[in-house]
Order: structure tokens, then sequence, then C-alpha cells
């Protein structure tokens, strides 16, 4: 990984314009594309596609792959799949909405997380974020904002909240997605964290890699490992960051009966059909 490029990339980011920054990694990029060869042990896919959803680790896995991608001069981008360029050659999804149909051959990996964790740490997320459709007002909060609101209220109310934007969008995404593609290698937060090296190098074989580009792939998925950015164990909580605890069943220390009577109420059986539960009786 080239940590060089990171560390001046870090530095650069509060003194140097967006579109500056934006033409450096692209130089980078390139020049990695003629100095180095392709990660793919034969033929690579058109297309590497990860989807994943709000609060599963979108920004932890932005990391690692674009990393990857800069280090072999493929061209990576996060967007919605209408605003995906015909250079892109790994593209990451943060809600998995997207159209199979219309993508070039790909090979993918999809991540989701206990419905109930997304609610925790979106909740004390979106209590400081600064994403622009958190500030805008909406009607549904009297013209209050989304964070606005959240701030408006204690911690229940705030939940409550929380649970009811999360029901009615990314949980959603989450039910709807396809889970027998075999095309896409299905993930579970809960089970990366608790042993990122064999999760990340079934990952990277899955997608094609060649032997050495999979440790180039570790390399990076070590770099931005919790621990290693944090200096922090899971659970140690940090607010107001992206790493808050890194835990899993954090919802186990936040939901009473009348929350985990709501969410049942609007999410159904839903942990059950996800696979976090056996039966509705938690």
């Amino acid at each position: 990984m080239d940590k060089v490029y990171d560390a001046l990339r870090s530095v650069a980011k509060s003194t140097v314009p967006d579109r500056t920054l934006a033409l450096l990694n692209r130089g980078v990029v390139e020049f990695n594309r003629l100095a180095t060869e392709s990660p793919f042990g034969e033929d690579g896919p058109a297309l590497l596609v990860h989807c994943c959803h709000h609060r599963s680790g979108t920004v932890w896995f932005t990391r690692v792959l674009s990393t990857v991608a800069r280090q072999y001069g493929l061209h990576f981008q996060g967007a919605s799949q209408d605003a995906l360029t015909s250079s892109t050659e790994v593209f990451l999804q943060d809600h998995s909405r997207i159209d199979r149909a219309a993508l070039s051959p790909y090979r993918g990996s999809h991540m989701i997380r206990d419905p109930r964790d997304m609610v925790v740490s979106g909740y004390h997320y979106h209590l400081w974020t600064e994403e622009e459709w958190a500030h805008r007002p909406r009607e549904t909060y009297d013209g209050k904002s989304f964070r606005e609101a959240l701030n408006s209220v204690g911690k229940k109310q705030g939940m409550m909240l929380e649970m009811e934007r999360f029901c009615e969008e990314d949980l959603q995404d989450m039910l709807r997605w396809n889970y027998d593609d075999p095309a896409f290698l299905e993930l579970t937060y809960e089970e990366v964290i608790a042993d990122e090296a064999s999760h990340f190098e079934a990952l990277f074989e899955h997608y094609g890699f060649h032997d050495e580009a999979v440790e180039v792939g570790l390399e990076a998925a070590r770099y931005y490992s919790f621990q290693n950015l944090s200096g922090r164990d899971f659970g140690e909580v940090e607010e107001e960051s992206h790493l808050r605890s890194g835990r899993t069943s954090q919802w186990e220390a936040h939901f009473d009966d009348e929350l985990k009577a709501r969410f049942k109420e609007m999410a159904g059986d839903a942990v059950v059909r996800l696979g976090y539960e056996e039966s509705s009786d938690w």
C-alpha cells in the first residue's frame, strides 16, 4: 500500500482544493496502471462491485478497495449506478441499489449488518454528521432537518426517529437484495470484524486476484482495521467518529422493552429473514 501517498493526501486534504486532489489521485492511478501488472490471476471481470448499506462498513470498505484499486491503477468510483462512468473498474454502491443487467460483466461482494446495530450506530452518527441530506429541512420534522430533529429530543425518542428512518429506507434495501447471485460473495459485518484476515482473503480470492495481489489487499485491510486506525479496542467508544466503537450487538445495551417492541412493529421479521435471529422472540 502506498503509505506515503496516503499520508500526503491526509495533509493536503485541508489545504488543497478537491479538484486538485482528484487530479493528483488520477495521476497516481494512471502511473500505477503503467507500472504494475494486473491483480487478476487470469482474465478478470470488467467490473468489481461492492454493495453495502449505510452504517455497515461503507467507509471501511471504501478505504480498502480504493487503496487496492489505486495500487493497481484501477479506476475506483463510489456512486449511484446512473453516475457510473465507462472507465470505472471498481464500483462501490453504498445502498446496494443496482441494476445487475445493466452492469458490465462483474464479480462482486455485498455486506450487511444486524439492523438493530445499524439503528444504534446511525443514531449516534447522525447526531453530528455533516452529510448534506441530514441537514435538509423536512416537513416530517416541522421544518427541522433530521440532524436537528435528533438533537432536539432525548436519546430514547431520538432512537425512535432513527428507527423510523432506517426501517423506511435502509432496511428495505437490505430486504430487496438478491442473496442468490453466485457472482456476489455475501458477507456480514459481524463475521468480517471478528476475523478480518480470512474474510478479506476470501474476498480478494473471489474477485479473482492472484496470490501477490491478495497479499497487497490484505496489507490494505490491516492498515485500515479498526484497531490500527482508531488506536482503540473494539467496544471503546469515541463519539463523533466514523469509528465509534466497532462492537457488535450494541443494540442489547440500548434497546429497552419499548424500543424492542417498536422495532418489531416496524421491521416485522426482518432480523429473522436476514439470519440474525431464529425467531421473533428476542
